[in-house]
């Protein structure tokens, strides 16, 4: 990572405070935040009812103040009561200055005729004009002949000036008014002698909805006339209430009075939300408290931090200098803060283990048997450390070499140096040369060099092996080589010779092989005829005496026949004749079944023919033919085979010559030296469809280390005495080859052993069906 790449660092110091400083700051504003979002509807709800009551308050007091004028007006309206126009004026004119000033007063007479009036002092000059003049027409006037009591008007119109102020009319029970002009700069002060100095903004509107006072600065005064606006319709007459508005694009708290008496509205607002005056001054506390906590955080945040990274500094400084490799202190810093002492701790464990692994680096280095050293890639390949096999070998001492190069020392000529620096671009070099010691002598060496690229160094390995020995030796075996061919082509003649006479024995032993495979089956065969014939000789000697007996028997009746015959001697001939041909009968039958049974096999055995049979049949055949071989020894056949469902389309010889060569090899080798022993023959169909068929035995067993090989050729333990080892080796090949199926042995010494086949339903075509004995 470049350096332009690096973010911006700073001192921890300076993120200490500023972490400080942020999290006060932080705090406050959190805190700030959390009381202005549960003060502010508060707030809210207590200016809206404070404005409320300094509302009803207003309209309490205005309504007190403008009814004593109606009462004085009322008191006016009595006493110039049949006065004449003099007295009458007089009387007007010091009502005027009595209490709320009226700017003009007149007496009008039930028909609307001015009968006298009452005027300032700057409007004397106008009271001829006044007295006398007709005001029926006077909107007041008609207005408050249509009712009783007192009637104010904010529509009035002076008629002094023109303009626009407000009138009090009050008319007698004989008919006759007096109507009072007040300006509105009057009203006004009256307004704000009632509300006193925490008046807030507050509009007068009479009934028709016009604002006679606005005490803003008067910006609506006579200009705005609220009556339908949502927060004039939903105050009741004569009820007080308190809604919002939007006025001027602000949103204003309104509270609602009506005072009865005047028959006008009280509409004090006040602004809403962050232009709220309390909102305001609450928002203006916190950024006080925000400032406070800031000065305070800048003032104590770096004397904090600095007290925190004072450990931290000593430990900086200490790692320094382990990491120039000076001694120190004997402990490393400890402090106040625990993950301080925690990273002294590790890093005095880190740089022990350093130190301990450079020593170690060190102790190897010059260990080493070979001779190595470290150069500065980037100072022109200065040596920077060299080992002491090195030193042997070159024969320097270590001082005369280090911060010098090759070229400086003599090792290296300029030509070499100049031809390596191109060389040294690479990151790995190999490389043969010859370099001198420190005395002078040439030394060839293979040179090993490995670029090492750390943090702050460009460091390069050398390793030089000396392999002036290696080069001789090599030189010394070329010459052997050269002498050596001639004794090669010599062997080679031998050999030869060798290998032919090898591949004329090889013919022979095969020859011999298969002599003995021809010899074997022949001898099983003939020791088949032999048991065959020794059990004929039976039944074909039974059936011999049986005749001869017979013949016997006739030849004495006809000696006795010129005596004279007797019946009891025919019946005796009779019952001779029947016996003797009985018993020849069922010898002959026997040896029938014995010369059909051998017929078989012998077809069987001697021809590879293919064809359908059940395994039961062949099995049967086979066991009758073998069991005259062994029928005066002490030895059993169980066969356990159903008769039929076990149909193969197979070759029957092949099969019936693997099940006697099994017979025989229980017989021969596990029944031997034994007084008893039984095989039993088992068949049935696996799960895949194909046919099992077992032949087991009670013997002595096969030994574990015969029983990988029963299967080879000449395998035998009988060598010497009538064994040749083939039996189980043809077998094994007419079961894996002609019938496409497996033959497998299990063997537990002293229990007997176990030999399985496994073959398909239908048997794989041979090439060619020649007989099998072939």
């Amino acid at each position: 990572m470049t350096t332009a790449s690096l973010p911006r660092t700073w001192r921890m110091r300076t993120q200490l405070s500023a972490l400080l400083v942020a999290t006060m700051l932080l705090t406050v504003a959190v805190v700030g935040s959390a009381i202005l979002v549960t003060r502010l509807p508060v707030i809210e709800r207590d200016s809206q009812a404070d404005l409320q009551a300094e509302v009803e308050q207003l309209a309490a007091r205005l309504e007190l103040l403008l009814g004593t004028a109606q009462s004085r007006l009322a008191l006016l309206n009595a006493l110039v009561h049949g006065v004449e126009t003099g007295p009458a004026n007089a009387l007007l004119d010091e009502g005027l200055r009595a209490g709320l000033r009226f700017e003009a007063v007149y007496q009008l007479s039930p028909a609307g005729v001015v009968q006298a009036a009452g005027l300032l002092d700057e409007w004397q000059f106008r009271r001829p004009d006044l007295v006398g003049s007709d005001l029926s027409s006077n909107s007041l006037f008609q207005e408050v002949s249509q009712r009783s009591g007192p009637l104010w008007s904010g529509r009035y119109r002076s008629v002094l000036t023109g303009l626009r102020a407000l009138g009090l009319a009050v008319r007698d029970e004989e008919g006759q008014v007096l109507i009072a002009e007040v300006s509105p700069q009057a009203l006004l002060r009256a307004v704000q002698v009632a509300a006193g100095r925490r008046a807030s903004s507050v509009w007068i509107v009479d009934r028709h909805g016009d604002v006679l006072v606005d005490t803003d600065g008067g910006r609506e005064q006579d200009r705005l006339n609220i009556r339908d606006w949502p927060l004039m319709q939903t105050q009741p007459t004569g009820g007080a209430g308190a809604v919002a508005f939007v006025h001027r694009g602000r949103t204003h708290h309104a509270a609602i009075a009506h005072s009865g008496a005047l028959d006008w509205y009280f509409v004090g607002h006040a602004p809403q939300g962050w232009a709220n005056p309390r909102v305001q001054q609450l928002v203006s506390y916190l950024g006080l408290s925000f400032a406070g906590c800031l000065l305070v955080g800048l003032l104590v945040a770096p004397f904090w931090s600095e007290r925190l990274t004072r450990p931290l500094r000593r430990i900086l400084q200490r790692t320094a200098q382990a990491t120039r490799g000076e001694a120190g202190e004997a402990a490393w810093p400890r402090g106040r803060v625990a993950e301080f002492n925690q990273l002294s701790g590790d890093l005095e464990l880190m740089a022990n283990a350093l130190m301990e692994r450079e020593h170690k680096f060190l102790a190897i280095f010059n260990a080493a048997p070979v001779p190595m050293s470290v150069t500065d890639a980037r100072r022109g390949y200065i040596l920077l450390d060299v080992n002491e096999a090195w030193c042997r070998e070159f024969r320097y001492r270590r001082e005369q070499v280090l911060g010098r190069t090759g070229m400086d020392i003599g090792m290296v000529s300029t030509a070499q140096g100049d031809a390596l620096q191109v060389r040294l671009q690479q990151p790995r070099l190999q490389n043969e040369t010859v370099l001198r010691r420190g005395d002078g002598t040439p030394i060839q060496v293979k040179v090993f060099a490995q670029r090492l690229v750390l943090a702050t160094q460009e460091l390069m390995l050398w390793a030089t092996v000396d392999i002036g020995p290696l080069r001789r030796v090599e030189q010394q075996l070329r010459e052997l080589n050269q002498q050596l061919g001639a004794r090669v082509a010599q062997r080679t003649e031998a050999l030869a010779a060798s290998n032919t006479e090898l591949a004329a024995t090889v013919a022979q032993l095969r020859a011999a092989q298969e002599e003995l495979v021809r010899t074997e089956k022949m001898a099983a065969l003939g020791g088949l005829v032999a048991g065959v014939a020794h059990e004929l000789n039976t039944p074909l000697g039974n059936g011999v005496m049986a005749v001869s007996a017979v013949a016997d028997a006739v030849h004495r009746f006809q000696a006795g026949m010129a005596a004279g015959i007797r019946r009891s001697e025919l019946l005796q001939l009779l019952d001779s004749v029947e016996q003797g041909i009985d018993i020849a009968q069922r010898n002959l039958h026997r040896a029938a079944d014995l010369v059909h049974s051998f017929k078989q096999v012998a077809v069987d055995r001697t021809s590879a023919q293919r064809r359908s049979f059940e395994l039961g049949e062949v099995v049967h055949e086979m066991v009758v033919s073998l069991k005259p071989s062994f029928s005066r020894k002490p030895w059993r056949i169980e066969v356990d085979v159903p008769a039929e469902g076990l149909r193969l389309d197979s070759y029957p010889g092949a099969l019936g010559q693997v099940l006697g060569n099994l017979i025989q090899n229980a017989i021969v080798h596990g029944f031997e030296g034994r007084d008893a022993g039984t095989v039993r023959i088992t068949a049935g169909r696996g799960e895949d469809q194909s046919v099992w068929l077992r032949v087991a035995d009670d013997g002595k067993g096969i030994a574990p280390e015969h029983i990988a090989r029963v299967f080879d050729p000449f395998m035998t333990t009988r060598m010497g005495r009538g064994g040749t080892g083939l039996g189980l080796h043809i077998s094994h090949n007419a079961v894996t080859t002609l019938l496409g199926g497996t033959l497998t042995v299990q063997s537990v010494p002293g229990e007997g052993a176990c030999f399985e086949l496994r073959l398909p339903v239908r048997a794989p075509r041979a090439r060619e069906e020649q007989p099998w004995a072939a």
